[in-house]
């Protein structure tokens, strides 16, 4: 009797593991992690996301010392990560301008993931409430939408 309950009490634990955030579970350890930096002066905003954080040390600080982050408040979310997801996932997706509106001959990529871990789009501020928007849009993806994209990238490693 106790060893039938228990089978089913492993049975019943199988199917929560094919719910999606059972699935999603094995990407935990993935997060993409985004900082904005706007320089007045220079009138320029720079997108930079990273697998970790600590990454953001390896960008050229001489490069941005003229740059201030830009709170979360200013963008409209109260956080400015992904979790599930990492840059790959959402460059192979989106795109390289990570699915912004933005006009492609004005923005400069800087694709360091694979040496330094991080990626770094950058453009006129005058654009900066389209930045604002595509940031918002990529934090706020629904759970299926991120299965989606990592079906998607899973597809595209396996083809190469």
């Amino acid at each position: 009797m106790i060893r039938a309950l228990n089978k089913k009490h492993v049975d019943s634990n199988k199917a929560e593991d094919d719910s999606l955030f059972g699935l999603l579970a094995s990407y935990k350890i993935f997060n993409t992690y985004f900082k904005l930096l706007i320089s007045p002066a220079n009138d320029r905003i720079v997108l930079i996301a990273a697998e970790n954080p600590k990454n953001w040390n390896t960008v050229s600080k001489e490069r941005y010392k003229d740059y201030a982050p830009v709170r979360r408040l200013e963008i409209g979310t109260n956080k400015l990560f992904v979790k599930y997801l990492t840059p790959q996932h959402l460059i192979l997706y989106f795109g390289s301008i990570l699915g912004s509106k933005l006009p492609t001959n004005k923005v400069i990529i800087i694709n360091n993931l694979d040496n330094d871990g991080f990626f770094i789009l950058e453009t006129s501020s005058k654009y900066k409430q389209l930045i604002f928007q595509s940031i918002r849009k990529l934090i706020n993806l629904s759970p299926q939408k991120k299965y989606e994209i990592i079906e998607k990238y899973i597809a595209e490693a396996s083809k190469r």
